[in-house]
């Protein structure tokens, strides 16, 4: 009875360590409006997001001067 009690509490403080570390996010809805107002906030943020891209890679094109070509 003690080994068992002994390879259980093993057991457990092995897997313990197991699994997500940080804060947890709540899981989007999976159906009805509030799916429908998730999926229309993810698409808004993806295109700031993309926008916000393109905009830096902007930026950064028009500071990079090309160099000249050796003769």
């Amino acid at each position: 009875m003690k080994f068992r009690f002994a390879l259980a509490c093993a057991a457990l403080s092995l897997t313990s360590a197991c699994g997500i570390s940080g804060p947890l996010e709540t899981a989007p809805p999976m159906w009805g409006p509030d799916r429908a107002a998730y999926e229309a906030e993810q698409a808004k943020k993806a295109a700031e997001e993309k926008a916000k891209k393109a905009a830096e890679e902007a930026e950064k094109a028009e500071t990079t001067s090309p160099s000249p070509s050796p003769q």
